[in-house]
């Protein structure tokens, strides 16, 4: 704003700061996602089909089993898709818009749900997560993306049903 406008001399601290955090949280997400695509790359160099590549970790010390950009259909009547960050952690499916956003939960107990890969649907690599109450269709940057996110998905659910309390089986 000050550059466009020479003539503004209003000092304004709250602006200053304002700017600082954004360039702050851009580099920080910029940094993350970088970090990630390195990850990827170098995983999906000489990935094959076999359960012992796929990077994802159910006994993960920070609980977060595996994370990455997806595309999310939305439910309304528009069915756009929309880029956000996922993640399996907790024996949930969450996602943010931004780093640093609250998480919205998309399917609060994964013991409850199955997932399949979605092949009559105008996008390639698509799956989707299917609850009792609703189903969530999201599209990988890849077939290889897409097999992982699947495995892992289905090893949450597996560890969700190792990890629980006798009493969840009573009830």
């Amino acid at each position: 704003l000050l550059k466009l406008h020479p003539d503004f001399s209003c000092p304004c601290p709250q602006l200053d700061q304002l700017v600082i955090d954004s360039a702050v949280e851009k580099r920080e997400m910029e940094h993350k996602h970088a970090l990630i695509q390195q990850r990827s790359l170098s995983f999906f160099q000489d990935f094959s089909y076999d359960d012992s590549k796929v990077e994802f970790n159910v006994d993960a010390p920070n609980g977060v089993v595996m994370e990455g950009y997806l595309f999310k259909r939305a439910s309304n009547a528009f069915k756009t898709w929309n880029r956000r960050w996922f993640s399996i952690q907790n024996s949930q499916l969450v996602y943010q818009k931004k780093l640093k956003d609250v998480l919205t939960v998309v399917v609060e107990d994964l013991r409850l749900c199955t997932v399949k890969p979605c092949e009559d649907i105008e996008r390639r690599f698509c799956f989707e997560v299917v609850s009792p109450t609703k189903s969530c269709m999201l599209q990988a940057d890849s077939e290889k993306l897409r097999q992982a996110w699947i495995q892992a998905v289905q090893a949450s659910i597996a560890s969700a049903y190792r990890e629980s309390p006798d009493s969840y089986y009573i009830e």
